[in-house]
């Protein structure tokens, strides 16, 4: 009877153990998890952020090895920067300062390049200053040898800085109805999951999958995002790891202090890697529209294409923001018309 017995434990137990998790229904539906996705982007509205980029771009380059644009090429596709952002999502005001943490005279000695190719070679060190859908720049140049260009240009539907706000939450176009998508229950490394599987439909008319997995615990923000094509194969994938709370307006909220973006060839090796290393996260901070104003010296060069395409020299030391350099632009287009 014993022997029976135990027997028939260990045959369950083996059963158990070689049985895959199976997934399950989800039991949220897809309007109640458009809700919280929408409820969670509209709870954040202001931040300060501190964080590392790193971005390796492992693709192909065209052109002479030996020529010094090649090179230049080749050094600006890995960077390594650091970046203190102010941002404002109800407005789409960005103001970053961009430090490059890369030993500049080193990449050029290393590439056999001039050193009078440090000023191009070290272009990520600089304030920049952004309101959707303008952008303005001041380089990060010896104004003393050359002035700073400060650029104003129209630039619809780029991705802009103030998209880092909210990393972690799903994208609500990918809970759009035009696409059919299920929602499943899983199990991943110990974690109960929900998984968000649609197929998508390419130019070429195949449908590749698209799978997200997000996290209930975390007010369901993703913790991958992964593409395949048609035969399976994998093209992109993200990932928000390492979350922590941080203090919002209306409480506490999780967000992923590391942040990877990853592309990759037809042999699976990583094409193109974005990396962000959080450092310092404070959400709903107080900003007004002097925190976005840029220092801009006597000498600055505004070359405004969103407006009169006109290039003009800014006479005397200013603080600038994207009004004011708007404002230069119209005052000259209402010139021309007098």
């Amino acid at each position: 009877m014993y022997t029976k017995r135990k027997l028939v434990f260990q045959l369950l137990f083996l059963i158990c153990v070689v049985t895959p998790v199976v997934a399950e229904t989800s039991a949220i539906t897809l309007p109640e998890l458009r809700q919280i996705v929408t409820d969670s982007r509209e709870a954040l509205t202001t931040a300060h952020l501190v964080f590392v980029e790193e971005l390796n771009d492992n693709r192909p380059i065209d052109g002479n090895e030996n020529s010094i644009a090649y090179k230049l090429k080749k050094i600006h596709n890995h960077r390594h920067i650091r970046e203190d952002v102010i941002l404002n999502c109800k407005t789409k005001e960005l103001k970053s300062s961009m430090t490059d943490l890369r030993d500049i005279d080193a990449l050029l000695k290393e590439h056999n390049l001039p050193p009078k190719q440090k000023e191009t070679a070290s272009q990520w060190t600089r304030t920049l200053v952004i309101q959707d859908p303008y952008e303005m720049e001041l380089l990060g140049i010896d104004v003393s040898d050359a002035p700073p260009n400060l650029n104003l240009s129209k630039c619809i539907g780029r991705y802009y800085v103030f998209g880092f706000i909210h990393l972690g939450i799903i994208n609500k176009i990918r809970l759009s109805e035009d696409f059919s998508q299920t929602l499943t229950e899983i199990n991943s490394n110990g974690r109960s999951l929900l998984r968000i599987e649609r197929a998508v439909k390419e130019q070429n008319a195949t449908k590749a999958t698209m799978k997200i997995d997000c996290d209930p615990s975390l007010g369901y923000r993703f913790r991958r995002i992964e593409y395949r094509s048609a035969d399976g194969r994998l093209i992109w994938e993200t990932i928000a790891d390492d979350y922590r709370d941080v203090n919002n307006v209306n409480g506490v909220v999780p967000f992923p202090f590391l942040y990877i973006h990853r592309s990759f060839d037809k042999d699976g090796k990583i094409l193109r890697e974005r990396k962000y290393v959080f450092e310092d996260v404070q959400l709903g901070v107080d900003l007004s529209a002097n925190d976005f104003k840029i220092f801009v010296p006597a000498g600055t060069v505004l070359l405004d294409i969103a407006l009169s395409m006109g290039i003009h020299k800014i006479e005397q030391d200013s603080y600038m923001c994207i009004d004011d350099a708007l404002a230069i632009g119209t005052s000259w287009l209402l010139k021309q018309k007098q």
